[in-house]
């Protein structure tokens, strides 16, 4: 008897690849399922796309282009058999039921939570996510010495046993602990807990492995606001993620009365893990913050501006940022939905029961404002300086960024952003915050004549233009000189999927991944043969010798040395089916820098010897450089976003923060990416 696969083979039948992936995750965290009031809720489903002819197939693991799941339990000594997600009977059933005692499921929710993460930062940046690895400058191979890109980010489910999880930059991987917790008041509690079972957790490492990825600067301590804003930003993604599942948000505006300002399952992260380490989530400190200024201004009490600067901890500093978004999504959020409000003669918080009709109507709201104010916040990091940033340099991106993809705003959603940015005492740099037009950054200044020829007019436009047409601004397969460009950094055994004649083996990823890298080259290569002062003010950097400090590093040639971090091409779609296609463009340079102001002065005249150990081995790096945004549609420099290096105000606030605070010292010296994980101690000791 022909069987029916023998059957549909010899019969040619078609079958349609399926739209989607269906996945079983917790909603919150294992807890929730025992509570009467949240169990309900807690069995929620992850959708991602199915894997395209363009992509790797899932494999077991998982592993697929982005992750691969190593289940190791390095504290048993043990690997757990690995979750093959495309097993008929897993398919049938969505995977595995949400089990914290099944470690299969425990590997399947950890690559659901973080793949979501990754596509949703895909669609918002309009270009594929790629990983970087730190290098180890004390490596013995010099190839191990500097970071690259990877392909694939590892997670680890069970990677130790201690109440902490953590992204490693040196080792390009998720490790999540797990821990028996502490009884609670109430006599609950004191079971094991797997960092790895909870959303908020999994989509917070995720954030800091994507944010490192596309701005490898971002883990150096240079500002109290740097590694704070790296915490912030990834609560923040933890936060929204919670608003993508329907059943959730319905379930907590019914029992809010249809308010966001009260603390909840909704907006707290972390549930299981606070309550089994005594510690509060990190949302309480912003919405205690939130609810403290409005009780202030309700009684037209003044809010100093300067009422938040002694808070340095990284994680309680963050929440400040946490506290102006999370008030500018519920003021978006109650604009939006106070027609609804009025229509069912009610106001939004009273206790009596909502009606269903409307309880999914402003959930349907939420969860588009959420995704939206998440969107503009994930647009902003390409506007940010590649070093040295604040929160107000933030808030300047992000309405920047908004303004450049949709200049109209209707809504409104850039002043709630500015208003809830200025009641947290957060300034903006360079701005006189008196206007959303006063916030953008500002467009690259004309160029001085450099030729002497009349009528011409030198311009970053046309200079950047000789470059620009050496680069290869898509991927396509068809075309020959693109893959052989891409093929020029490929290594061996990458040749297969660079050739547009193998089919089944092309992969739109990794041929993205070697042309990012073939252009960074290039732009690299013409940056250090330019010789234009017109650059050096631009660029906020320096070109030639003997136009820079003594401290700036310099090669064997004695030009100052250049990276050119990234080159990336982005397109974004907005509202009404515009897009923007932009390259972003990372230039960084460093320079040797001293606690004493005469120490530097003496370095920066070149009085002090090469063989002086304090030449060799200066007490900190002062970095500078620009963020280059280029319209490719008319080839335009829209936006230089610069920190320049040789701003000395800026080196001496740096030096202050460095080496004035005896617990910024020791902080700093922990987490020194060069030295440490800067995540496991942040994580581990909740600074």
């Amino acid at each position: 008897m022909t069987s029916a696969s023998e059957w549909a083979e010899s019969a040619k039948v078609n079958i349609p690849t399926p739209a989607q992936r269906c996945l079983r995750v917790y909603a919150f965290d294992p807890q929730a399922s025992l509570n009467l009031d949240t169990a309900v809720v807690n069995d929620a489903m992850i959708q991602l796309p199915w894997e395209g002819s363009w992509e790797g197939p899932l494999d077991v693991g998982p592993v697929n282009d982005y992750l691969e799941v190593v289940d190791y339990d390095a504290a048993s000594g043990c690997f757990y058999p690995p979750v093959d997600l495309n097993n008929p009977h897993l398919l049938a059933q969505n995977g595995f039921a949400p089990s914290d005692g099944n470690p299969q499921f425990h590997q399947q929710m950890v690559f659901a939570v973080a793949m979501k993460t990754i596509r949703d930062f895909e669609r918002a940046l309009g270009r594929p996510v790629f990983w970087m690895r730190e290098g180890d400058p004390k490596a013995q191979d010099s190839s191990a010495r500097f970071r690259a890109h990877v392909k694939r980010l590892r997670v680890y489910p069970h990677a130790m046993r201690e109440a902490n999880a953590y992204y490693s930059p040196r080792k390009a991987a998720l490790l999540f602990g797990y821990f028996r917790g502490k009884p609670a008041r109430d006599g609950t509690g004191g079971d094991w807990v797997f960092t790895c079972l909870s959303q908020d957790i999994v989509a917070h490492e995720t954030a800091h492995a994507i944010l490192h990825g596309m701005w490898p600067r971002s883990i150096e301590s240079c500002n109290p606001d740097a590694l704070a804003f790296h915490e912030a930003f990834a609560d923040l993604v933890a936060l929204f993620r919670k608003f993508t599942v329907r059943p959730v948000i319905e379930h907590e505006l019914a029992k809010s009365g249809g308010t966001m300002r009260s603390v909840s399952l909704l907006n707290g992260l972390a549930q299981q893990f606070g309550r089994a380490t005594g510690r509060e989530g990190p949302l309480r400190f912003a919405l205690r913050m939130v609810k403290e200024e409005e009780e202030k201004l309700a009684k037209n009490e003044r809010l100093e501006p300067d009422r938040n600067a002694g808070i340095t901890k990284p994680h309680e500093r963050g929440q400040i940022l946490v506290a102006a978004v999370f008030d500018a999504f519920v003021t978006i959020f109650e604009r939006r939905t106070a027609d609804l409000f009025r229509i069912a003669g009610r106001a939004p918080g009273e206790s009596s029961h909502m009606p269903p009709d409307l309880v999914r109507r402003i959930a349907a709201e939420a969860e588009k404002v959420a995704d939206q104010v998440l969107r503009m916040c994930i647009r902003g990091l390409d506007y940010l300086p590649p070093v040295d940033v604040t929160f107000g340099e933030y808030l300047r991106a992000i309405i920047t960024a908004d303004h450049d993809l949709v200049p109209s705003d209707d809504r409104l959603y850039r002043v709630a952003f500015a208003e809830a940015f200025r009641k947290r005492g957060i300034t903006a740099p360079g701005s006189h915050f008196t206007s959303i037009d006063s916030l953008l950054w500002d467009e690259p200044e004309k160029w001085e004549t450099t030729d002497g020829a009349p009528g011409h007019e030198a311009s970053a436009d046309a200079s950047f233009s000789s470059i620009l047409s050496q680069l290869h601004l898509g991927v396509t397969f068809a075309n020959p000189k693109e893959c052989e460009a891409a093929d020029e950094q490929a290594p061996e055994g990458a040749r297969a999927y660079l050739d547009p004649g193998s089919v089944e083996a092309r992969n739109l990823r990794d041929l993205a991944m070697h042309i990012v890298e073939s252009n960074r080259r290039k732009v690299h290569s013409w940056l250090v043969g330019e010789d234009d002062r017109n650059w050096e003010a631009t660029l906020g950097i320096c070109l030639r010798g003997d136009r820079a400090p003594a401290t700036v590093y310099r090669g064997s040639d004695g030009v100052p040395k250049v990276e050119v971090h990234t080159v990336r091409v982005s397109r974004r779609q907005g509202p009404d089916g515009q897009v923007l296609a932009q390259l972003i463009v990372q230039i960084t340079q460093r320079r040797r820098a001293y606690y004493k102001a005469e120490d530097q002065q003496r370095a920066d005249s070149g009085a002090m010897a090469a063989d002086d150990p304090r030449w060799i081995k200066p007490d900190f790096v002062f970095r500078g450089g620009s963020t280059l945004i280029v319209d490719l549609k008319d080839g335009r420099v829209r936006r230089v976003v610069r920190k320049s290096i040789r701003d000395e105000r800026r080196l001496a606030r740096q030096r202050a923060y460095l080496g004035g605070d005896p617990e910024v010292l020791t902080f700093r010296g922990r987490c020194d990416p060069v030295d440490a994980e800067p995540f496991a101690f942040m994580h581990r000791s909740g600074q």
